[in-house]
């Protein structure tokens, strides 16, 4: 059988639904044309519709898996392994797995990872990505992805007549799981520690809840201490100029800039001071009494 370091099938159907003529061309593949580096399944399908006056269009495309189940039910085995890796893998399994356990169903969690319940139940008791991770190996899910993608491959290679040949050394993949003996180890001595015990687990939570509210509580304080700064800030330059003689009343201060401007509105209900007082007040301003670097300017 010749070889190939890609395989694909495809398969055409013509079909009637409500009147109307389709044809469904269904493709299998195991390729890397995204260059990632890793060989990924694909199931997809193009979906044409007949018009009445003969003419084909273009009707859909994409996955449409429930498409592909009901009109290419052959090809239906290949769907739970769309986008995984050609050892079985789904994408980033550890992240979006862990991701899924903690934060979607149970339904889409064991769909995504193609697991049964009692894995579920066992997976659930992992704590971080590292346990996760550890535990998709000791289970043997691992090894059953890989079974479960080797025999897809054989059968693709059957139905596309050809042989598939990784042109990927081991060590040039990427994207792959694998679980070093130094993880083993060190998660074994964790799990035997208690590390993972559900208590334990369970007492970091609850710990780690606390620290939130305390981190939490220290942020709406920080921010708050940052206004009434602000406040005590602008307070001391207004009072300064109020106590110096001179009217606060067209006065602004600009915190952000730490910039006093006199006359700032041109509005005629506001009293406008003089460049003459503007000027004996500058000659008289002990800046030691205000912010560092306070600068003033009239308008």
């Amino acid at each position: 059988m010749e070889t190939s370091n890609k395989l694909s099938y495809s398969k055409t159907h013509l079909f009637v639904e409500d009147g109307t003529q389709y044809k469904i061309i269904a493709k299998v593949s195991l390729n890397d044309d995204c260059k990632n580096g890793i060989y990924d399944f694909s199931i997809t399908a193009d979906i044409y519709e007949k018009r009445k006056n003969g003419r084909i269009v273009y009707a859909g495309g994409g996955c449409c898996h429930e498409e592909i189940q009901k009109r290419c039910p052959e090809l239906a085995k290949f769907i739970p392994l769309h986008l995984c890796n050609h050892y079985g893998a789904p994408m980033y399994p550890e992240a979006n797995g862990l991701y899924h356990l903690q934060n979607s169903g149970k339904e889409t969690t064991i769909n995504y990872l193609r697991i049964t319940e009692e894995e579920y139940n066992a997976l659930s008791l992992a704590e971080d990505q590292k346990h996760f991770k550890y535990l998709l190996f000791s289970l043997g899910i691992v090894e059953r992805w890989k079974k479960e993608a080797d025999t897809l491959i054989s059968e693709l290679e059957t139905l596309s007549g050809l042989k598939w040949e990784n042109p990927y050394k081991p060590e040039e993949e990427r994207f792959t799981l694998t679980l070093s003996d130094e993880e083993r180890a060190n998660i074994e001595k964790l799990i035997k520690d208690g590390f993972y015990t559900k208590e334990n687990i369970e007492k970091r939570k609850e710990e780690a809840r606390k620290a939130a509210l305390i981190k939490k509580r220290a942020d709406i304080c920080k921010r708050y201490d940052k206004d009434i700064a602000k406040a005590e800030r602008e307070k001391k330059v207004m009072l300064y100029i109020f106590d110096s003689g001179v009217s606060t009343e067209n006065v602004i201060y600009y915190n952000h800039s730490n910039t006093v401007r006199f006359n700032w509105s041109d509005l005629s209900c506001y009293k406008r001071i003089s460049k003459e007082d503007f000027q004996n007040f500058l000659e008289s301003v002990d800046y030691s009494k205000l912010p560092e670097g306070i600068k003033f300017e009239i308008k």
